[in-house]
């Protein structure tokens, strides 16, 4: 389902019918997920579709930028210790119209398979409200539902003498890259500072090389998906979060 569709194009995957069709002298654009149809008419000749992975922080509606990964099993790390573990992450869908060109993107609709729920990082009465996402921690990556999961390498750095104990991370979806090629996939980062604290982000650059000899292969051969907040004139929003309640 993901890549480019020149209408008229019809496909259909894990329940989502999605599908442009010339009516008369209009293009009309249909999706069905569930009892969730939407229908636009698309006016203009030239215009392709395309289907990607997008942050996983846009449907029902856009309600917080940041997305808050539980973990199964809490996990301990030494101090001065540096790990990499696999994670899964909601993945949202996105239908973008462009012209030829890939310069100027329209967000056309948005869907998702994976559950919605929320919850408070920190405290009642100034906490931050997150997306929230239970995952298991693998060692290698795991191979989830590309339509509904996408596979995070995270790589913890203990950089405090004391042992961490881990059982949460949370990102801010500014800084959110992901790349597909069969499956989806984001690269990211957390630094503890302390008992208390943490920074985490996403690695921004494709990765060259390094994977190679991984069933993921190289980012060099993926795509680099079109981002919702990527479209958004945003100015200077902090592509970091701080976790200043704990992990």
């Amino acid at each position: 389902m993901y890549g480019y569709h020149v209408p008229p194009f019809s496909v259909e995957q894990e329940g989502i019918a999605i599908s442009v069709e010339k009516i008369g002298q209009q293009w009309v654009y249909r999706r069905t997920l569930g009892t969730d149809n939407i229908e636009k008419i698309i006016l203009g000749e030239g215009k392709r579709l395309i289907i990607n992975p997008v942050e996983p922080l846009n449907t029902p509606k856009e309600i917080t930028p940041n997305l808050l990964i539980e973990f199964e099993k809490t996990l301990l790390l030494p101090g001065g210790a540096r790990r990499k573990i696999f994670l899964t992450f909601p993945i949202e869908i996105g239908i973008f119209i462009s012209d030829r060109g890939d310069k100027n993107l329209q967000l056309l609709d948005v869907l998702s398979l994976a559950r919605q729920k929320f919850t408070l990082y920190g405290e009642v009465s100034n906490g931050v409200l997150c997306k929230h996402w239970k995952s298991k921690v693998y060692s290698s990556h795991p191979s989830p539902n590309p339509l509904q999961e996408g596979i995070m390498e995270l790589t913890l750095r203990n950089t405090s003498s004391d042992w961490a104990s881990i059982s949460k991370v949370v990102f801010s979806a500014y800084g959110m890259k992901l790349y597909y090629e069969g499956d989806v996939f984001t690269r990211a980062r957390m630094d503890i500072l302390n008992r208390n604290t943490a920074e985490t982000g996403f690695e921004l650059q494709p990765l060259r090389g390094e994977l190679k000899s991984s069933p993921l292969k190289d980012l060099k051969s993926r795509r680099e998906a079109f981002g919702v907040y990527n479209l958004q004139k945003l100015g200077f929003v902090p592509l970091k979060f701080y976790m200043g309640w704990g992990f």
